[in-house]
């Protein structure tokens, strides 16, 4: 089945399995959801993430992460631009998110990173979600 919106489906699959409390997600392989599972594992709101094959066709396996108490670390995800409307924001304008405690991934000229190594690398781009 295609999609129009690969970001949103990766987000609503993450959301939809701590939902469930379910330990693994699978979603299809796409270079750009590849990048945004890179920064949420590097920000520490994922375990892990692998590239696997099943019947033909590559998809990432996503290892949620949960607290002690059973509680998801990733309390809200949640998409900003859309394919309707895009939202971009300079370097300087890249806003906090929940005190510092959240992110922001943003598709650079650089690449896909957070909004902490975008202001550290001054460069600005396209605002795909939000994560706290």
């Amino acid at each position: 089945m295609k999609t129009t919106d690969s970001i949103s489906d990766l987000l609503v699959a993450i959301k939809n399995a701590q939902l469930r409390k379910k330990k693994e997600v699978f979603v299809p392989f796409s270079n750009m959801n590849n990048d945004i599972l890179r920064v949420l594992k590097q920000e520490g709101f994922i375990e892990n993430y692998d590239q696997t094959t099943a019947d033909g066709k590559t998809k990432l396996v996503i290892t949620l992460l949960y607290r002690k108490d059973g509680r998801p670390y990733i309390h809200e995800i949640r998409r900003v631009s859309k394919p309707s409307l895009r939202r971009y924001s300079g370097y300087r304008h890249i806003t906090k998110q929940k005190s510092d405690y959240g992110i922001t991934i943003l598709s650079t000229p650089k690449g896909v990173m957070s909004n902490k190594e975008a202001r550290n690398s001054k460069v600005g781009g396209e605002m795909l979600c939000v994560i706290w």
